[in-house]
């Protein structure tokens, strides 16, 4: 049963670029409106933990830098008064609310993947398997970020859902954190027509734990041979390792639209928030 539900998409060695053009403000002052087609849409953002007028202005930017790369035109954005207001055009449901996450992205070796429910098969026993077994994806209210510390085993639900049913991981400490990689991009697939992807590239050292923990796990058995991408503690895919890969770069794939693969990939190379950004308002 468990077969089923395992991702074995694999992990790729591929190169390629995107390039947004859009009108922008520096972080922290409001642009002029040069116009543009498409509604404007504006989104208010309050910080989740108080932040300095500093670190404010540093979210703001980072959040701008994410929502040009993410394809969004005529880009507004204005910290005052403790919160951050965006203003853009080009925004598909649920866009402008994304540039608002933490967005911290690590990859985990995999112990275990089962669907949720009810006679899902267990791991052997050992540090996490009561939370797995626990652990029901089906409830909106269980997916959330399980994670207590890069060097503890975490479980974790996908975003997918296949099959009617969504499934749980048990995961290992972190392998590879974001300050690793050193630049994600948007890119469709033309050469096996699988769609919108993001590529991965990784510093000099992040290649070199990327090359020995992919040699490590292609010695393993499914699901262990499989390594789950994590972003704000929800898995986005768990590619199956068939060999050691060197060259620094991977893939990640899933049910991408070129928007929500441009925001990722900004969300990703632009860094992790100090803390989460809640929608106060939103107007179109």
């Amino acid at each position: 049963m468990a077969e089923r539900w395992r991702r074995t998409t694999a992990l790729a060695l591929l190169l390629g670029c995107v390039s947004a053009a859009v009108a922008c403000s520096p972080a922290g002052h409001p642009a002029a409106d040069k116009g543009g087609d498409g509604p404007r849409t504006t989104a208010v953002f309050t910080p989740r933990e108080p932040l300095s007028e500093r670190r404010l202005g540093q979210t703001a930017d980072l959040m701008r830098r994410r929502a040009e790369g993410s394809g969004l035109r005529d880009v507004v954005v204005r910290a005052a008064d403790g919160k951050v207001t965006v203003s853009a055009r080009g925004a598909v449901p649920g866009q402008m609310a994304s540039l608002g996450e933490p967005a911290v992205l690590v990859l985990r070796p995999v112990v275990a993947v089962a669907p949720s429910g009810d006679g899902a098969p267990s791991p052997s026993p050992g540090a996490g398997v009561a939370e797995f077994q626990a652990l029901d994806c089906s409830s909106a209210a269980e997916r959330k970020d399980h994670q207590r510390g890069d060097g503890e085993r975490a479980v974790a639900c996908a975003t997918e859902v296949v099959g009617g049913v969504r499934a749980k991981y048990l995961l290992d400490p972190v392998a590879l954190n974001g300050t690793e990689i050193s630049e994600a991009e948007a890119v469709f697939d033309q050469e096996n027509s699988t769609g919108w992807q993001i590529r991965l590239r990784l510093t000099s050292a992040g290649a070199k734990t990327f090359t020995a923990v992919t040699g490590r796990l292609a010695a393993q058995v499914s699901p262990n041979n499989q390594f789950a991408m994590v972003l704000d503690g929800a898995v986005l895919s768990a590619p199956a390792v068939t060999s050691a890969i060197p060259g620094g770069t991977a893939v990640i794939t899933g049910n991408f639209t070129r928007a929500s693969a441009g925001l990722l990939a900004a969300q990703i190379s632009g860094g992790a928030l100090p803390t989460p950004m809640d929608v106060s308002s939103m107007t179109r």
